[in-house]
């Protein structure tokens, strides 16, 4: 993915989320300025402190926000915070 697909991809986020772009700036305690790069694709080199905040803001995970930053193919299987879990149980011998 390009620096474009991770902007979309954020733009979506928020919509989805139903969260205004200053509030997620709020949530992940990045200045607004450097959320406006994010989503204009400006950026080209995040702090891995960045991403880890702006994740928790946009209730996912670092490892889903850095793949798709990075460029690798993601699978629909995203796992986003506050989602219900999957409880699976050891099978007992």
């Amino acid at each position: 993915m390009s620096s474009k697909d991770f902007a979309d991809y954020l733009g979506q986020r928020v919509a989805r989320l139903g969260l205004s772009k200053s509030e997620v700036a709020r949530r992940a305690d990045i200045s607004r300025q450097t959320w406006y790069r994010l989503l204009s694709a400006e950026v080209t080199d995040a702090k891995l402190s960045t991403m880890a905040r702006l994740a928790e803001a946009l209730e996912t995970t670092p490892l889903h926000l850095l793949s798709i930053y990075f460029g690798e193919e993601t699978t629909g299987d995203v796992v986003h915070l506050h989602a219900p879990a999957n409880n699976h149980r050891r099978a007992q011998a």
